[in-house]
C-alpha cells in the first residue's frame, strides 16, 4: 500500500482504523505537501448508504468544531470522504489519563459542545446528533472535534425514521424506547459528556445505573445542579434547548473559574479582509493584553509583511536568539520556526494571517478562536465583501472594524446579522495598557466571546 496513489493527487500512507463500515488511511495530498484522512465506505456493506449520507451531511456543515470535508470520491468498490486529518486524542483517552477533570476545563469543553451543537439545531435544515459520546470527540491542540456522524438525523426525517442508532449509557431514554426525538436528545448526550468528564465513570451495559452525581463529586454545586437537570428521564423536565443550557453553564462561571478559562492555552487566528487594516496591530495588541495579566504569549507570523525581519534589522538588541524576537515580554516568530518550538509553554498563540486569501483560508479557519478585521469606507467595502463571501458558512468568527466611529460601526454592523462584532478603539502603541473606558469594554467584550 505504501507510495499507492489514489485519485492521482493523494499519496497513501498508513491505515489508521478500521470498524463495522469503514477504513480510514492517512494520506499525503501530493501537491500541497498536506496530511488528509480518508474514510473508504465498501459498497458491499449493509450500511452503505447511511455511511454516504454521513458525507453529504459533513460536507455542507462549516464549524471549528467540525472536521473539514475536502471531498468525496467514487469508484466501482465504494466512496471515499477526504478529510481534515486531526492529531490529538479522544475524550476518553484524555479523561482515563486524568481520572476525572477539573471544573475550569470541564465548562470550557462544555461551553464549545453547546456552541457546536446549537449550530447543528439552527442550521438551514437542523440536525440531531444524537450519539455524544467521548470515543466521538477528539482533543486536537485543546478544541473539541466531533466525528462520526452516522448517526445524525434531519429534523425532519425524524416522523418518518423508526430507526435511531445511539450508544448504551450516553443515549437519551426516549432513542431505547423509540418514543419521539427532538433536541432534548442532545442536551441529555451533553449531560451524560459531564458527568463522564466530572466522575471518569461511564455505563457499558442496558439498564446500568450510574450514581447521582451529588454523591460523586465535590463540584460546585451549581454544576451539579446543570447536570442533573440534562440527565431528567422525562425530556420535558430537562432544558427546553442546547441555548438555555449554554446560558446556565455561563452564568455559572465564577470569578476563580472565569480566571481559570483565560489562563488555559488560547489559540487565536488574524485576519483582514485587505492589506494595512491592522492585523498585526490589533495581533499585537492582544498579546500585549494578555502579556499584562502574566500569561506566556507568542506571536507568529503567518503572513509575507516581513514586520520581523525589519524589527531585527533596526533593533538588534531585542534577539532573544537567531529565530525569535522578544519585545514587551511578547516572543515572536516567523511561522516556519513554529515546527521547532516547544507551543505548550505559551497560555496564548497569536497567528497573523494578514491579508485573508484562498492561500491562507484553510489555515486561517482551522483557528480555535477566529478574528476578522473589516474596513467599512466606501472603497474598503468591495474588500470586506469579498472576505466575508469566503467565509460565509461559518458562525463562529469574530468580526473587527478597524478606523471607524461609533455613527460608522452602527451602519456598518446592520448588515452583520446574527454576527459576533466589536469596534477597535484607537491606540496608536499596540504595547500601551488599556487605559480608556472604550478599551477596556473592548478586551472585556472579546473575552467573553472567545468563551462563549
Amino acid at each position: 500500500m505504501l507510495q499507492e496513489i489514489w485519485f492521482d493527487k493523494y499519496r497513501l500512507i498508513k491505515l489508521l482504523g478500521q470498524g463495522g463500515t469503514a477504513k480510514v488511511y492517512l494520506a499525503q495530498h501530493i501537491k500541497l505537501n498536506s496530511f488528509r484522512a480518508i474514510k473508504h465506505i465498501s459498497k458491499h456493506n449493509s450500511l452503505y448508504k447511511r455511511q454516504l449520507k454521513e458525507a453529504h451531511i459533513l460536507k455542507d456543515l462549516k464549524h471549528s468544531c467540525i472536521p473539514i470535508v475536502y471531498d468525496i470520491e467514487e469508484d466501482e468498490d465504494g466512496s471515499y470522504i477526504i478529510e481534515q486529518y486531526l492529531e490529538g486524542e479522544t475524550l476518553s483517552e484524555f479523561v482515563s489519563k486524568r481520572n476525572h477533570l477539573n471544573e475550569d476545563i470541564i465548562i470550557h469543553f462544555a461551553l464549545q459542545l453547546c456552541d457546536l451543537i446549537k449550530y447543528l439545531h439552527s442550521e438551514k435544515r437542523p440536525i440531531l446528533y444524537i450519539d455524544l459520546k467521548p470515543e466521538n470527540i477528539i482533543i486536537s491542540k485543546d478544541t473539541l472535534k466531533l466525528i462520526d456522524f452516522g448517526s445524525a438525523v434531519f429534523c425532519d426525517e425524524v416522523e418518518n425514521n423508526l430507526e435511531f442508532y445511539g450508544t448504551i449509557g450516553y443515549a437519551a431514554p426516549e432513542l431505547y424506547y423509540k418514543n419521539r426525538i427532538d433536541e432534548r436528545c442532545d442536551v441529555y448526550g451533553i449531560g451524560m459528556l459531564l458527568y463522564y468528564m466530572v466522575t471518569g465513570k461511564s455505563i457499558s451495559r442496558p439498564g446500568e445505573k450510574i450514581d447521582h452525581i451529588d454523591y460523586t463529586t465535590n463540584k460546585h454545586k451549581k454544576l451539579k445542579r446543570i447536570i442533573n437537570k440534562c440527565l431528567k428521564y422525562d425530556p420535558s423536565q430537562r432544558y427546553s434547548s442546547v441555548l438555555k443550557l449554554e446560558q446556565d453553564l455561563l452564568a455559572s462561571i465564577n470569578k476563580k473559574t472565569y480566571k481559570g478559562i483565560i489562563e488555559s492555552s488560547i489559540d487565536i487566528g488574524i485576519a483582514g479582509s485587505q492589506p494595512r487594516i491592522g492585523t498585526t496591530h490589533m495581533s499585537l495588541r492582544i498579546c500585549s493584553y494578555f502579556n499584562r495579566h502574566d500569561r506566556a504569549c507568542l506571536y507568529l507570523e503567518h503572513n509575507r509583511s516581513r514586520c520581523l525581519w525589519n524589527i531585527r534589522n533596526r533593533y538588534y538588541l531585542t534577539k532573544k536568539d537567531q529565530d525569535v524576537l522578544r519585545i514587551k515580554g511578547i516572543e515572536m516568530a516567523s511561522a516556519g520556526y513554529e515546527q521547532v518550538m516547544d507551543l505548550t509553554e505559551y497560555n496564548v498563540i497569536v497567528r497573523d494571517y494578514g491579508c485573508l486569501g484562498l492561500e491562507n483560508k484553510d489555515q486561517f479557519l482551522q483557528s480555535k478562536i477566529k478574528i476578522l478585521i473589516l474596513g467599512s469606507k466606501d472603497w474598503e467595502l468591495g474588500y470586506s465583501e469579498e472576505a466575508l463571501t469566503m467565509i460565509s458558512e461559518y458562525k463562529d468568527i469574530i468580526f473587527m472594524f478597524n478606523f471607524v466611529d461609533g455613527r460608522q460601526y452602527m451602519k456598518a454592523i446592520k448588515s452583520m446579522v446574527d454576527r459576533n462584532c466589536l469596534r477597535i478603539p484607537y491606540e496608536p502603541d499596540p504595547f500601551a495598557k488599556p487605559r480608556d473606558k472604550n478599551s477596556q469594554e473592548f478586551f472585556r467584550d472579546l473575552l467573553g466571546l472567545c468563551i462563549s
